[in-house]
C-alpha cells in the first residue's frame, strides 16, 4: 500500500442512501423510525468533514428542492423515492433519476450501505464512470447469498453490486468469515461509530431496564414482553413504533403490553430523544434473533449501560464483559435480576463498556480508518478491489 501525506487533498465522497430517513436525520427533522444504516452513514459523514473531506448525500424524495445543504455544509441531491414496488419504465425512469443524481455530484468516491437493488445500481455507475464503489455490510443477512427479494431483478442487482465494489466493508469479524465463504472475496474491518455523549449524561439519575427497536418479528419484542412479567418489582421500559413492513406487531404487543403494569411502551420516539432512555436505563437488553451490529449496543455502552443480549456479535459482551449474553428468557430473567440487584457489578460492567467503545468505536478512531481507505483508493487506480494489491 502507498502511504499519503496528510495535507494531500481529501477525496470527495458521496454517500448513496435509498431510505428517507437518511434526508432527516441530515437535516435535523424529526425521524420517528431510523434504522442503523442511515444513522452509521450520517455519523461517518460528520466525523469524515472533521478531517476536512468534502461529502455529498444522494438522497430519497422527501419533497425537498433537487439540492440543499445541512447546516454541517453537507450537500444533499434529491434522487428518487424507494425502488421496491416500482415497474417496468417507471423503475428504468428512476434507476436514470438516481445516475444523473450522483453524476451531479461529481464525487471522487461512492459509498453506499444495505444490500438490495440500490447496490447494483451504484456499482454500474461507478464501473461507467470509473469511480471507486464502496459498498459497506449493514446487516449479517447482506452476506447471505440466497437471501430473497421480492424481485428476481433485486437480486440480480445485489449480487452484481456486491461482487464488482472496489471494497466491501465489514462491521464485524463475523461478516468478514461470512464474506469469505460465502462470496470468496476479502473485506476490510471497520467497526461502527457512536456519537459521543457528555459526563452529564451519563450522570443522570438510572431508573429502569430499557428496550429500543423497531417492531419486527426478527427482533422478538414479546421476549422482553416476558422478561417484564417475570420480574414486576423492576420498571421497564420499550421505545419504538411500528415497522412498515410489520404494521400490525405493534398492535399486538401493545395490547399484550396493557396486562403488563411495570412496562411502560412509549411508542416512536424521534432518534434525538432516544439518548434520554439510554442514559436513565440500568440495563439495556437486546432480543433479536439476528442482527449486523446494534448501534443500541454502543448507545448503552457510551453510557456505561451494561447489555443484556441474544445477540452477541463477535462474542464481544463476553470477551469484554460487556454485560450477559442470553439465549432463552429463563437466561435474561437470570442476567437482569442479578445485574439490577448489584450496584457495583454494574458500575465495573459500565466502565469497562465506556473504555472499550472510547477504543473501538469512537468518532476519531472509525474516521482514521476510513481516511486511511479512501486516500488509498483515491491513489490506486479506480474502480481495483484493495484485495488485488
Amino acid at each position: 500500500m502507498v502511504s499519503i501525506s496528510a495535507d494531500v487533498r481529501k477525496p470527495h465522497i458521496c454517500f448513496v442512501s435509498e431510505s428517507r430517513a437518511t434526508y432527516g436525520l441530515l437535516m435535523g427533522e424529526s425521524c420517528d423510525v431510523v434504522g442503523g444504516a442511515e444513522l452509521q452513514q450520517s455519523l461517518i459523514a460528520s466525523a469524515l468533514q472533521g478531517l476536512g473531506y468534502p461529502v455529498t448525500f444522494v438522497v430519497s424524495d422527501c419533497g425537498q428542492p433537487d439540492k440543499v445543504a445541512t447546516d454541517q455544509g453537507i450537500t444533499l441531491i434529491k434522487a428518487r423515492s424507494c425502488l421496491e414496488g416500482v415497474r417496468g419504465l417507471n423503475y428504468i425512469s428512476q434507476i436514470l433519476r438516481l445516475f444523473r443524481a450522483m453524476n451531479k455530484a461529481d464525487a471522487d468516491i461512492y459509498y453506499q450501505r444495505i444490500g438490495g437493488a440500490g447496490t447494483g445500481i451504484v456499482a454500474l455507475f461507478c464501473k461507467l464512470k470509473r469511480k471507486p464503489f464502496v459498498f459497506s455490510v449493514a446487516h449479517n443477512t447482506d452476506l447471505d447469498p440466497s437471501k430473497p427479494y421480492s424481485k428476481w431483478r433485486y437480486n440480480k442487482l445485489y449480487h452484481y453490486g456486491l461482487t464488482h465494489a472496489a471494497v466491501v466493508v465489514v462491521q464485524t469479524e463475523d461478516q468478514m468469515r461470512l464474506l469469505k465463504e460465502k462470496w470468496g472475496r476479502e473485506g476490510i474491518l471497520i467497526r461502527s461509530i457512536f456519537a459521543d455523549v457528555d459526563e452529564a449524561d451519563r450522570r443522570r439519575r438510572r431508573l429502569h431496564v430499557l428496550w429500543v427497536g423497531n417492531f419486527k418479528r426478527m427482533k422478538r419484542p414479546e421476549m422482553f414482553l416476558n422478561l417484564a412479567a417475570s420480574l414486576p418489582r423492576y420498571k421497564f421500559v420499550m421505545v419504538g413504533g411500528r415497522a412498515a413492513s410489520e404494521k400490525r406487531l405493534f398492535d399486538e404487543i401493545g395490547a399484550n403490553a396493557e396486562n403488563i403494569p411495570n412496562l411502560h411502551l412509549t411508542g416512536a420516539v424521534p432518534y434525538k430523544e432516544v439518548g434520554r432512555y439510554f442514559s436513565e436505563a440500568k440495563v439495556f437488553v437486546n432480543t433479536s434473533s439476528g442482527e449486523g451490529f446494534p448501534n443500541t449496543y454502543l448507545q448503552a455502552w457510551c453510557r456505561g449501560v451494561p447489555v443484556v443480549g441474544t445477540f452477541d456479535a463477535d462474542s464481544l459482551i463476553t470477551r469484554y464483559g460487556l454485560g450477559r449474553h442470553c439465549s432463552t428468557v429463563e437466561e435474561l430473567v437470570q442476567a437482569v435480576d442479578e445485574l439490577m440487584k448489584d450496584e457495583a457489578l454494574r458500575a465495573s460492567i459500565g466502565e469497562r463498556a465506556i473504555r472499550y467503545v472510547g477504543e473501538h468505536h469512537s468518532p476519531q478512531a472509525v474516521a482514521a480508518q476510513y481516511d486511511k481507505l479512501f486516500m488509498q483508493l483515491c491513489h490506486q487506480g479506480r474502480g481495483r478491489s484493495l484485495s488485488d494489491e
